[in-house]
């Protein structure tokens, strides 16, 4: 131990000579000064502190990765590469102790980036809108991330370096990086590699994207991370103990190689057992994410799969009233006790009432003073009724289920409902309260590009009736924060009346109020939620006054990219789902997301060409009624410009009314724009017919 600290002490001062050896500081500092002040001298933020930093965090740990890799095979070879090494073997120094004493210097200047690191990320962090119990566990996270792989990478560079004597050596340290950039940026939930590959690198990036989500932190990846991060390290020993067994065996003491070969197995132990634990946890989030892909697989997904409207079916029963008494018995578990009012809408009497509910959710008890039988056919509850049920008739219907709501979507990659003890997200398209209909919660198609066969998205769950709702949650509220699409009346009750439905979070967030509209995200993002949602309340006005239809939401949840993006499908005026994208834009997108918004979705060129030339109608007179600068005065060269659309006749009829005035051009849209929003199937929008019938009844 003497000699190993003389020479831990001989080399820590080669490394103070050593000036170069400042570069990697001097670096990481400016990155994140960058970085920082890139981000402060924002007037107004988009993004929270931690997305940003997880963001270029990413970067930075692979530039650091592979500086001190290089060093690593460096600081292994330079004694032998210098003759050093001849004259230190004539002397009484074991290998250990030479070994171990520049392997722990160089662990030590990687200790050093990494607390310089902790420090910038501890003051910005404390900086923000987090409590002390997330300012900790991002602490933790990244000092286990960094370290992990700090020492593993060590650990091979070392090895490289004593086996191969020449500069092959450091070609294995970029080509090992490569190898994790590649698992780590191109698996993100929707590639054709094996996703279980991605256990392999280097920290723990089982992660889409970013780790960091929003209002829910890093909570989803930071168990997960520390178990991973712990196995790289202990692979990080046991390589470094391979390599003493390695360099010089005829220098090693019989003795001293038993006591290696023992440390070596009582580390391996430890390693493979939670090597197999970290393989069977996310194991087992895979096959439930590909059990249901194969659970939604249909026949006509390939010709509906991407034009979620074809999930819409018309339905003759309302849900007139919904209340719900919750409890979150144990993590991802729910308890629930509904009691609905269904009004009949039909013209025949009828027996049988579908209802929708996710499939691994149990219902225990189904009850009705008319007498029901319930069974389940896969997500739809068929409720059977014993009487018939008249034209106009509203019925009672009691229902007490339960069951596990943890979901997954991209490979397992992403969360797409949980309930935990600082975390919650139950969006409606999770299926966790009763729905009207037998609806599609999800849809998958196959896909011959893509490691599980399939494709997965979510169903387009849109209501033809508004719904009164009395939710009571009586277990959770006093840990996290909950929020629902409909107000909160007190402490764990709300109550509200919504045509879209229930959409439940529960975590760091906080609620402003922007005239009418109710806006939850994290804390560091609503100022600029605030600013943006005040530019398009302009637009939304001038909609709303303009074609008579009602624009403005009630609530708006600011989410990660991700979560926000499993939400497109199921449109609505009264909530919507934004993240940073949708924040941090320029103005003139803003008529066309209101277009998208107030069509129900984006139409598709070569499918819907009349929805398509209508929205683009729409958003040319918003923009100019927006006041921006299109750069065109005619709207047919400007449609031409921007869709690449060769000149129809129908272009020329609608510029032929923007020719005459703006007032002329905004009548025929809104006209086409009511009869659009009157067909129940929106396929059978005709624009040609439509302007032929305002012609007619304009000369009458």
């Amino acid at each position: 131990m003497r000699i190993m600290n003389s020479i831990f002490r001989y080399e820590t001062l080669l490394l103070i000579r050593n000036k170069f050896l400042a570069v990697p500081f001097i670096l990481n500092i400016l990155c994140w000064g960058y970085v920082i002040l890139s981000y402060e001298f924002q007037s107004v933020h988009y993004n929270e502190r931690a997305a940003v930093f997880y963001d270029s965090y990413q970067w930075v740990l692979l530039l650091n990765l592979l500086f001190l890799g290089l060093f690593a095979v460096y600081m292994a070879g330079k004694d032998r590469e210098n003759n050093f090494e001849h004259l230190v073997i004539t002397y009484k120094v074991k290998n250990v102790e030479w070994i171990l004493g520049k392997w722990l210097i160089t662990q030590s200047f990687g200790l050093c980036i990494t607390l310089i690191t902790l420090i910038i990320q501890g003051i910005w962090f404390s900086s923000g809108s987090i409590t002390f119990g997330e300012w900790l566990k991002n602490i933790i996270y990244l000092f286990i991330q960094m370290e992990g792989a700090f020492a593993l990478l060590i650990s091979l560079g070392f090895l490289f370096g004593i086996l191969i004597r020449n500069m092959i050596a450091y070609v294995f340290i970029p080509v090992i990086l490569a190898g994790v950039f590649y698992l780590h940026f191109e698996i993100q939930g929707y590639s054709y590699i094996n996703p279980k590959l991605k256990l392999l690198t280097l920290y723990d990036s089982m992660f889409s994207n970013s780790p960091f989500n929003s209002i829910w932190g890093i909570n989803a990846v930071f168990e997960g991370a520390i178990i991973h991060q712990v196995i790289v390290f202990l692979l990080g020993i046991v390589i470094v103990l391979v390599t003493l067994i390695l360099y010089n065996p005829a220098r090693s003491k019989r003795r001293d190689k038993k006591k290696i070969v023992v440390i070596l197995m009582v580390i391996s132990i430890p390693a493979v057992l939670l090597s197999g634990f970290r393989y069977i946890q996310y194991y087992v989030a895979l096959e439930q994410y590909i059990q249901a892909g194969e659970y939604y697989l249909e026949d006509d997904a390939e010709n509906s799969f991407y034009d979620s409207r074809q999930d819409q079916i018309k339905y003759d029963f309302s849900m007139e009233r919904t209340n719900l008494n919750i409890q979150f018995p144990s993590e991802n578990q729910i308890d629930v006790i509904s009691s609905l009012m269904i009004k009949y809408n039909g013209d025949k009497p009828v027996q049988d009432v579908y209802l929708t509910l996710h499939h691994d959710l149990k219902v225990k008890e189904c009850y009705s003073e008319s007498g029901v039988t319930c069974s389940r056919e896969k997500d739809a509850l068929v409720v059977h009724f014993n009487n018939m049920i008249e034209p106009n008739e509203e019925i009672h219907l009691m229902l007490n289920y339960s069951g596990n709501m943890k979901q997954y979507h991209n490979d397992a990659f992403v969360q797409h409902s949980f309930i935990e003890a600082n975390r919650i997200y139950l969006p409606k398209e999770a299926g966790w309260y009763p729905l009207i209909g037998k609806r599609h919660l999800a849809k998958s198609r196959e896909h011959n590009n893509r490691y599980a066969q399939f494709e997965l998205r979510n169903g387009r769950i849109v209501e033809d009736h508004p719904t009164e709702f009395i939710v009571e949650i009586t277990n959770k509220e006093d840990r996290i924060p909950i929020a629902l699409t409909i107000p909160r009346v007190e402490s764990g009750l709300y109550k509200g009346t919504s045509k879209y439905g229930l959409s439940l979070i529960g975590g760091n967030f906080e609620k402003v109020m922007v005239d009418h509209t109710r806006v939850v995200g994290h804390p560091e993002v609503l100022e600029g939620a605030r600013e943006t949602v005040r530019k398009y309340q302009k637009g939304w006005k001038i909609a709303e006054e303009w074609l008579e239809v009602p624009m403005t939401p009630n609530v708006i949840y600011i989410l990660d990219p991700v979560h926000s993006s499993l939400t497109e499908n199921t449109p609505s005026q009264e909530f919507i789902v934004w993240d940073v994208n949708d924040l941090d834009q320029n103005d003139s997108i803003i008529p066309y997301k209101i277009v998208v918004d107030l069509t129900k979705g984006e139409a598709i060129l070569g499918e819907y060409d009349d929805l398509f030339l209508l929205q683009k109608a729409m958003e040319w007179s918003l923009l100019n009624d927006m006041e921006n600068e299109t750069g065109f005065n005619k709207f047919k060269d400007w449609i031409v410009s921007h869709t690449g659309l060769e000149q129809t006749n129908l272009i020329d009829i609608l510029n032929r009314y923007n020719e005459k005035g703006v007032k002329e051009f905004k009548q025929v849209v809104k006209f086409l724009f009511t009869q659009y929003s009157q067909l129940e199937e929106e396929k059978d929008f005709n624009m040609s017919a439509e302007l032929q019938r305002y012609e007619g009844e304009k000369s009458k």
